[in-house]
């Protein structure tokens, strides 16, 4: 993703251009899974499936109107193929790969662009392994996107089906999933993604299929919505709630339990665990973002200067980069309507809620 060459300096922030809506253990190895119960990513954000249009005869007669035709599932799928994504040339300074400067300076590369109904987990996963190709090396994922302006669904997924069986996944211990499966799940990420945040492990997510699935590709998948380990929000999680499901289920205890200790009082368990949905509440009201400073200081010690890594925030995926020479965080700039502004790659992530980010360059 994010990388520079040449001589090190400061970076030199970019004023920000009226900005639109974009939105660990990661240190390599496939992220820790998710759980279909839990926080629903950008489920709502899908665009319904389409009727098919309402056939009338020449003489309009509400009598005489066909009925609407559903899709069926065929078509339904064949839609959801042809389902097409603008593609976005960026230039950037990549200097990650083990530590060497590409010889050839700025690269150039195809990233995918998102719009208010983008498909923000399969987006994220797509650019994250388009900028983890090495610069020598021509995939049938990076060539489908570099010789296009926009590409179909259904073309985009061919392309990450070449790129699993192809030689970057040599060496890799992992087998690869059920082909049926694996593509009915990539098709379903472009609605969204549902994933459950572990609380007390930062970067941490409920083992699931679906998570499983996604660390086919060898993408970490990260968070920081975690509390410091000496504070009472650390060992309510550990004891009550220790995923986001469990969070809010524990919740619908609480006034059970205040009128059971106003009626006829509560047992020492039930006292502690009524003390701990409170801190729970507190915690989940204090960090909306979900991304704590703790959780954001933690990532950025976890991840290799250079690493690319997909971060889930504010019920979105992003692609997230450690820039190599100075160790800030950045995220990849993916709005469409930053499409048309060549000077604008990345986004500092410096601060749980935004307020201080900038916009840089692909050289920072």
């Amino acid at each position: 993703m994010k990388r520079q060459t040449g001589e090190v300096r400061t970076p030199q922030a970019l004023p920000p251009k009226a900005p639109q809506e974009s939105d660990y253990q990661p240190p390599i190895g496939p992220p820790p899974a998710v759980q279909s119960s839990s926080v629903n990513h950008e489920q709502s954000a899908a665009a319904p499936l389409r009727l098919a249009s309402v056939q009338t005869s020449s003489q309009p007669s509400p009598s005489r109107a066909s009925p609407p035709v559903p899709d069926t599932p065929g078509t339904k799928l064949q839609k959801q193929r042809n389902t097409t994504y603008q593609i976005r040339h960026v230039n950037w300074l990549d200097e990650s790969r083990d530590g060497k400067l590409p010889s050839a300076g700025l690269r150039n590369s195809p990233i995918m662009t998102q719009n208010a109904n983008g498909p923000c987990p399969l987006l994220a996963l797509v650019n994250a392994l388009v900028l983890t190709t090495p610069p020598d090396a021509e995939t049938s994922l990076i060539e489908t996107l570099r010789t296009r302006e926009q590409i179909s669904l259904g073309l985009l997924l061919d392309a990450v089906f070449d790129e699993l069986v192809s030689n970057r996944r040599e060496g890799s211990s992992e087998k690869l999933p059920d082909v049926s499966e694996l593509y009915s799940f990539l098709l379903a990420l472009h609605t969204g993604m549902n994933v459950n945040p572990r609380f007390h492990k930062t970067g941490a997510f409920e083992e699931t299929m679906e998570m499983r699935l996604y660390s086919t590709f060898n993408i970490p998948l990260i968070h920081g919505w975690t509390a410091p380990t000496d504070t009472p929000a650390y060992e309510a999680f550990l004891r009550s709630a220790q995923t986001f499901e469990d969070a809010q289920n524990i919740q619908f205890m609480e006034s059970d339990l205040e009128e059971k200790m106003r009626s006829e009082g509560l047992s020492a368990q039930e006292t502690q665990t009524l003390e701990d949905i409170h801190v729970i509440k507190s915690f989940l009201n204090t960090w909306p973002t979900q991304l704590t400073d703790y959780g954001l200081e933690t990532m950025s010690k976890s991840l290799r200067p250079g690493q690319v890594a997909i971060l889930f925030r504010n019920d979105h995926f992003s692609t997230l980069y450690k820039e190599p020479n100075h160790g800030a965080l950045m995220t990849l700039v993916t709005d469409a309507g930053y499409a048309g502004h060549d000077e604008i790659v990345w986004e500092s992530l410096v601060d749980v809620n935004g307020a201080a980010s900038e916009m840089f360059s692909g050289d920072f």
